[in-house]
């Protein structure tokens, strides 16, 4: 069965929920802070430690075109094992999930709110960028 859903959260949220069977979780860290404790019982799970900025800026870190390959690569696997779904978070639940959970919805063809557009605008189109690089 193909990829049928993702969803993004908080840092807050994700903490309190237990893992769902086959399903993957991004999880996107600060720099200043320490990887949220998740739930055991995740199919497979990313951690990413990158800042919610749309561009260099000291002493933070910007996403970067290695870890949006590292998302495509992760995404293409566990949706090529049959996961069922992706829960992206990162500490509000607001910009930097929202932007890889926007573009793996957009590659996978799955429901993203229309109106939201609070995701951050770098992270996205990395991801885009690199997929075209990628070539698939």
């Amino acid at each position: 069965m193909p990829l049928s859903t993702v969803l993004f959260c908080s840092r807050k949220e994700i903490q309190a929920r237990p893992a769902w069977p086959n399903w993957a979780v991004i999880s996107v860290n600060d720099t200043c802070t320490y990887p949220a404790n998740l739930k055991p019982g995740w199919e497979r799970v990313l951690r990413l430690t990158f800042d919610d900025i749309d561009a260099e800026q000291e002493p933070y870190q910007l996403f970067s075109s290695e870890q949006g390959r590292e998302v495509i690569e992760f995404v293409k696997d566990f949706t090529l094992s049959g996961g069922d779904g992706i829960l992206v978070h990162c500490n509000a639940g607001i910009s930097r999930s929202a932007a890889i959970a926007k573009w793996v919805a957009e590659r996978y063809r799955l429901p993203f709110p229309n109106s939201y557009n609070l995701y951050n605008k770098h992270v996205f189109n990395t991801l885009r960028e690199e997929h075209i690089l990628i070539g698939w």
